[in-house]
């Protein structure tokens, strides 16, 4: 409490000197040689219009990296571990129907550790069962899987497809959804290419259904597309239900190790050379079921490609294009700005992965994930559809009053990469020279380490991007911290990062072009402060491993990971607090050093005055103010008086978190590592 004070009154201080439910994720896809680490990253938004990214060797580290955000309005946004397990002999494993929302059914998800003060949790009744196998491995799980303790790394995105299935015990034959796939590949397999055979074969023999099954809507939810990492290679790998509804049809391209690949609800597969095994994979009836369905022939003269041969017809090219199509045009603009001019913002599909102009570091994918089209023609802090201070999100369509469905199916808004119903993001950070070393981000981003799997993690944030503080979470735990695997969106609670992080967003939104910068600002240093952290806790990890085992390398990672989530979600409660004192009531407040405050009035541009009539009848719009036309920012500066706010804010909230968070890593406590199940 002394601290938090502390950081409050020195926020304050420094403003006197200065006065300051569907499933469409994002996932992204770097190549080990285009990352920091020589690792590849994967990344995911969980925010139910997802978009994944891959990233081979394109990588700071050299290992590859994968993220999802899943943009998600209804999901639950807990993550858990599930631990390594020892079977019996003819043990199954129980499949059971997906489910997006809270509670998802699962060995940390019984009724027991969830919130019964709204309805009575019953556990859930498989639909089907496969034979088990004699060991399984720990991993971090999410609404679909993200990292195992092998630095098995994956992000996801929802895909139309052609063809629709019904699942066992709904009037179908198909067992495996993509988060059941995706948590068996996580318990039985350690490499991409592994785990893409696994989940291809079972899907083929047990039967694939996707996401919806009722109605017309059900072809944009019918595919899959993850994003699959090791500390070596990175991979993009599509499923669909065949045709008969009994079986599934799927392909997997590798990504180049100095590339990037982009997915956002749509595939991004074009040609498929199953003969180039180093490079592709795909089921046996690939080609079999184009043709039985004259979508293509060999004799065509016309090349495979299965974006265009297996997703569902698109019946509103302007904006269902441009909901998926813009967030990767984005991506590999800002991937490799050179190459990227040559591509239109308006094309009808994309390379399917673009050279990294750059090694990339899971701050830099953090920053993808943040982005609103800032700076270009799509700009969403911009124009009259932002309001008068800049406000990017944009709510999803529904029917209201004199608004019909077919009203809504002629206009769009733009769709960002970061969007305001994201559940969680995560960059998977992998160690190609030690798994101990890896770790998450929810927004995440999978860091993987090509030398040591001890090194592998996660950089997760809870909510939207833009408005949520990434932290680390080592995949060789041997529980997720609580901030992240308690609560629900049944109630809010003080405890966990998703409400504080939902606070801040929310407040700062009111008044987005004066309140983000100081968002950002916290956003910068405590992720820039957490990265610096990381390499001193690995080496302290494997000095414990060599000195006390695994065990107590564990329960370090263990502490290390809950002491990053407290104080981020400590340092984001006292941000919220500093941002409802100095904005409020269409007022910015400074002069808290000199005892006498000022409010500074926050008062509209006059642009949008014009649009909205302030000026009375017969007053003429300036070129700024007419609907349609260019209106400029007016964006606020971070600095005024002379005197920058964000320097101040910067130091404080390094006193106020990472500091301590340096000070508990050099600790080393002893703590109980049996598994703990949520609470």
């Amino acid at each position: 409490m002394q601290r938090t004070g502390l950081l409050v009154m020195l926020l304050l201080a420094g403003a006197a000197v200065c006065s300051r439910a569907e499933d469409r994720c994002t996932a992204i896809l770097v190549g080990a040689k285009a990352s920091a680490n020589g690792a590849p990253m994967t990344t995911h938004s969980a925010d139910c219009a997802s978009c994944d990214f891959r990233i081979a060797k394109a990588s700071a580290n050299g290992a590859p990296m994968t993220t999802h955000s899943a943009d998600c309005a209804s999901c639950d946004f807990r993550i858990a571990k599930v631990p390594a397990q020892r079977h019996d002999d003819g043990e199954q494993h129980d499949v059971v129907l997906i489910k997006l929302g809270y509670p998802r059914y699962g060995d940390v998800y019984k009724p027991e550790n969830l919130d019964t003060r709204f309805y009575q949790w019953n556990e859930t009744a498989p639909i089907g069962s496969i034979p088990e196998v004699s060991e399984t491995y720990g991993y971090i799980d999410g609404v679909y899987g993200i990292l195992n303790e092998h630095q098995l790394a994956m992000g996801e995105s929802t895909c139309s497809a052609r063809f629709v299935s019904r699942p066992k015990q709904h009037g179908g034959e198909a067992l495996f959804d993509i988060a059941a796939l995706s948590r068996v590949a996580m318990q039985r397999t350690k490499t991409a290419r592994d785990a893409i055979l696994l989940m291809g074969d079972l899907a083929v023999q047990y039967g694939y259904y996707g996401a919806e099954w009722e109605g017309d809507g059900a072809f944009g939810e019918a595919g899959e597309a993850l994003t699959i990492a090791d500390p070596q290679e990175a991979w993009v790998f599509h499923i669909l239900p065949d045709d008969t509804g009994r079986s599934a049809i799927w392909a997997a391209q590798r990504v180049p190790d100095d590339h990037v690949s982009v997915v956002a609800n749509e595939f991004v597969i074009h040609d498929v050379r199953p003969s180039d095994s180093a490079n592709f994979l795909a089921s046996a009836n690939l080609f079999d079921v184009a043709i039985r369905h004259s979508l293509w022939h060999p004799d065509s003269g016309i090349a495979f490609d299965f974006a265009r041969i297996y997703s569902a017809p698109v019946t509103a090219p302007s904006s269902g294009l441009a909901y998926s199509n813009r967030r990767v045009w984005r991506v590999l603009t800002l991937t490799n700005p050179e190459e990227g001019a040559a591509l239109s913002p308006t094309a009808e599909e994309y390379p399917f992965s673009i050279r990294a102009s750059r090694r990339l570091s899971p701050l830099d994918i953090m920053a993808f994930h943040r982005d609103h089209y800032e700076g270009t023609p799509f700009d969403m802090t911009q124009g009259a559809a932002a309001g008068p201070f800049g406000d990017p999100d944009r709510y999803d369509p529904s029917p209201n009053g004199d608004l019909t469905a077919d009203d809504l199916s002629r206009g769009h808004f733009e769709r960002a990469i970061s969007i305001f119903r994201a559940s969680y993001s995560f960059v998977s950070v992998l160690d190609p020279a030690n798994a101990d070393n890896a770790y998450l981000c929810y927004s995440f981003v999978s860091v993987l380490d090509p030398a040591n799997a001890d090194n592998a993690y996660l950089w997760f944030g809870q909510y939207a991007p833009h408005a949520s503080v990434y932290a680390p979470v080592f995949a060789k735990v041997d529980r997720v911290p609580t901030e992240y695997s308690a609560s629900s969106l049944f109630a809010f609670d003080k405890q966990s990062s998703f409400w504080v992080n939902a606070l801040v967003g929310n407040w700062a939104a009111r008044f987005y072009r004066f309140a983000h910068p100081y968002v950002s600002a916290a956003q910068r240093q405590l992720e820039t402060g957490a990265e610096q952290l990381v390499a001193d806790i690995r080496e302290q990890a494997a000095e414990m491993k060599r000195r006390d085992g695994d065990s107590a390398m564990r329960q370090f990672l263990t502490e290390q990971s809950e002491l990053f989530a407290r104080e981020s979600v400590a340092s984001m409660w006292q941000l919220f607090e500093y941002l409802v004192t100095v904005f409020h009531d269409g007022y910015e407040m400074t002069g808290f050093d000199k005892g006498e405050l000022h409010a500074k009035k926050l008062f509209y541009p006059k642009w949008w005055l014009e649009l909205v009539g302030f000026f009375g009848e017969g007053h003429e719009p300036s070129g700024e103010g007419r609907p349609g036309a260019s209106i400029s920012s007016g964006a606020a500066s971070s600095e005024v008086h002379g005197v920058s706010y964000t320097v101040t804010l910067l130091s404080c909230l390094l006193t106020g978190g990472i500091g301590v968070a340096a000070g508990v890593v050099l600790s080393r406590k002893r703590a109980k590592t049996e598994y703990h199940r949520i609470q």
